[in-house]
C-alpha cells in the first residue's frame, strides 16, 4: 500500500475515532438537561418523515425550517439504527462534535503550526454553553455546513476544481434554504471580505467564490419556491424586525454582556469575592479578556496581513454582535446562542495567528486542559437513567389517551416516550392552535384531553369545550378528559 494512501487512512480513522469519542462525551453533557419541547419537535418531525411525509406536508415549522441542518440528522440516525429516545441527546452531541472537528481541521489547513488549543473555548462548554449548543441545538447544523464550506474554499487554494465549486454551491444552497443565519455568519461576511480585498488590490479578488455564493443564494431561493408550490412545510418566520429603541438597546447590551459571561463561565456578579466564591469565574473572565485582547491586537497589527478568512471572520463578528445589539431579537441570556459562531471564529483567529515556541505551547496546552476541567459540568455517565421519568406521558398511556392538547412548553415534551400526540395551543381571549412546530391535521382530527398548566386555563377550557368528565392533578399540571372529541378550527 503506498505511503500517502496509508497516511490518509490513518488521518481518516483518527478523525472518526475522535468523532465517536466527542459525540459520546457531548451526549453525556446533553443528558444533564431536561427534555425540551423545542428539541422534541425536531424528533416528531423526523418521525413523520420516516413515515413517508418527506416534505412535512401540513406542518408549520419554526422561524426557519432547519430541514437539512437539524431535522435530517435525526432522520438519518433513526433511519439507519431504528428509533430510540437516546437520539434526543445523541444527535446534538454529534453536531457539536462535527463543529469542533471541522474547526480543528480548518485550523490545520489554515495554519498547520497554529495554536489549535484555543478551540477549547468552544470544545469545553460550560453548563450555560450546554444549554445553548446541545439542548436545544438550534443553528448548530448550520455551523457545521458553514465550516464545511470554509474547508472547501481552502481545498481550492492551490488548484481550483469545478467539481469542488459544485459541491460548495450545493452545500451552501441547501444550508441557506434551511437556516437564514448563514447569510449573516457567512454570505455577507464573505462578500464583504471580497469587496475589501478587491478595493485594496484595485482588482477583483476571489471572483469565482463571490459568484458561487451568489449562485447558492439563487439556488436556495429557487428551492424554497419549489417546496412552497409542492405542498411542503410552511415556515411562519420571524415577526417584523425593526431597529430597537434607545431603552431596548441598553437592555440588549446588558443581555449581551450577561450572556457572553455566562457562556464562558465568567459571570462573577453577585458572588462572594474570594477564591471559593468568584475565583473560578474570575479565572474564566481573565481567559475571556485575554482572548478578546488577542483579537483586538490582531486587528491593530501592522505586521499581520489579513486575508479572506480573517476579514470574513471579523466582519461576521461585527455583523452578528451589531445585529444582536440594535435589533429587537434578544429576549434573555439564552438569546446569545446567536453568537456561538463568532465565538468559534474568535478561537480560530487566535489559533491561526498565535505562534509559540515548544515550551510555551506545552504550558498553554496544560492551561487549556485546566480550563476544560474547570468549565465542563459533570457529565451523566448513565444517561438512560436521567430524564427517564415521564409521569405525564406514562399516565396518559395508562389511561389510553393518545390525542389531545396542551400549552406549547407542555405539549411536545410530554409526547415521549410512549406515542401520544399532544397538539400545542395558546391561551388568550380564546384557546387557539399554536402555529409553530405543529401539524394542522392535529387540530382538525382533535382529541379528548387537554393538559393545563394553571387552574385558570382549566376553567377556560371547560367554559370553551364543556365540563370534563375527569379532572385530575398530574405532575404540576391539570388533566382534563372529555368523553367526546374536541377540535380547534385552524
Amino acid at each position: 500500500m503506498p505511503v500517502p494512501f496509508k497516511k490518509t487512512w490513518k488521518v481518516i480513522l483518527g478523525y472518526l475515532a475522535a468523532f465517536v469519542v466527542l459525540s459520546a462525551f457531548y451526549m453525556s453533557l446533553a443528558a444533564t438537561l431536561p427534555v425540551n419541547s423545542d428539541s422534541v419537535s425536531a424528533l416528531l418531525e423526523a418521525q413523520d418523515i420516516l413515515r413517508g411525509n418527506v416534505l412535512l406536508h401540513h406542518w408549520d415549522l419554526s422561524t426557519e425550517p432547519y430541514y437539512v441542518t437539524e431535522i435530517l440528522p435525526y432522520v438519518v440516525a433513526a433511519g439507519l439504527a431504528g428509533w430510540h429516545l437516546s437520539f434526543y441527546y445523541l444527535v446534538p452531541g454529534m453536531l457539536l462534535a462535527a463543529v469542533v472537528l471541522l474547526a480543528f481541521r480548518l485550523c490545520r489547513e489554515m495554519a498547520p503550526a497554529g495554536a489549535w488549543f484555543f478551540l477549547v473555548l468552544v470544545a469545553a462548554p460550560t453548563a450555560f454553553g450546554v444549554q445553548v449548543m446541545l439542548i436545544p441545538c438550534i443553528h448548530m447544523g448550520a455551523y457545521v455546513g458553514v465550516l464545511a464550506c470554509w474547508l472547501l474554499i481552502f481545498v481550492q487554494k492551490n488548484r481550483e476544481r469545478p467539481a469542488v465549486w459544485g459541491v460548495f454551491v450545493a452545500l451552501l444552497g441547501l444550508c441557506l434554504a434551511s437556516d437564514d443565519i448563514i447569510k449573516y455568519c457567512f454570505v455577507l461576511p464573505v462578500l464583504g471580505a471580497v469587496a475589501v480585498l478587491s478595493v485594496q488590490s484595485r482588482r477583483l479578488e476571489h471572483g469565482r467564490l463571490a459568484l458561487c455564493v451568489l449562485v447558492a443564494l439563487g439556488l436556495a431561493h429557487a428551492l424554497k419556491t419549489v417546496l412552497a408550490h409542492n405542498g411542503a412545510f410552511h415556515v411562519p418566520g420571524l415577526w417584523t424586525m425593526s431597529f430597537a429603541g434607545q431603552e431596548r438597546i441598553g437592555y440588549n447590551l446588558s443581555v449581551l454582556v450577561s450572556g457572553v459571561l455566562h457562556f464562558f463561565g465568567a459571570y462573577f456578579f453577585a458572588k462572594e469575592f474570594s477564591l471559593h466564591g468568584a475565583g473560578n469565574e474570575l479565572l474564566h473572565l481573565a481567559v475571556l479578556l485575554l482572548a478578546l485582547w488577542g483579537v483586538v491586537r490582531l486587528v491593530r497589527s501592522k505586521t499581520v496581513k489579513l486575508d479572506l478568512f480573517d476579514f470574513a471572520a471579523l466582519l461576521c463578528m461585527g455583523i452578528m454582535v451589531g445585529a444582536f445589539t440594535f435589533s429587537q431579537l434578544p429576549i434573555d441570556d439564552a438569546s446569545t446562542r446567536y453568537l456561538v459562531f463568532p465565538y468559534i471564529l474568535m478561537a480560530l483567529l487566535l489559533a491561526r495567528h498565535t505562534v509559540l515556541p515548544a515550551a510555551q505551547r506545552a504550558v498553554c496546552l496544560a492551561g487549556a486542559a485546566v480550563y476544560a476541567v474547570l468549565s465542563v459540568p459533570a457529565p451523566v455517565l448513565h444517561f438512560w437513567q436521567t430524564n427517564r421519568n415521564f409521569p405525564v406521558n406514562m399516565e396518559l398511556a395508562r389511561l389510553g389517551l393518545t390525542q389531545g392538547f396542551a400549552p406549547y412548553w407542555s405539549a411536545a415534551v410530554n409526547s415521549l416516550p410512549n406515542p401520544v400526540r399532544i397538539a400545542p395551543v395558546e391561551f388568550g381571549a380564546d384557546i387557539k392552535p399554536f402555529h409553530f412546530l405543529s401539524k394542522r391535521d392535529w387540530y382538525t382530527q382533535g382529541g379528548n384531553f387537554l393538559l393545563c398548566d394553571t387552574p385558570a386555563q382549566a376553567a377556560q377550557a371547560q367554559a370553551r369545550f364543556g365540563t370534563a368528565h375527569t379532572v385530575k392533578p398530574l405532575d404540576g399540571h391539570i388533566l382534563l378528559v372529555w368523553d367526546k372529541t374536541i377540535t380547534l378550527p385552524y
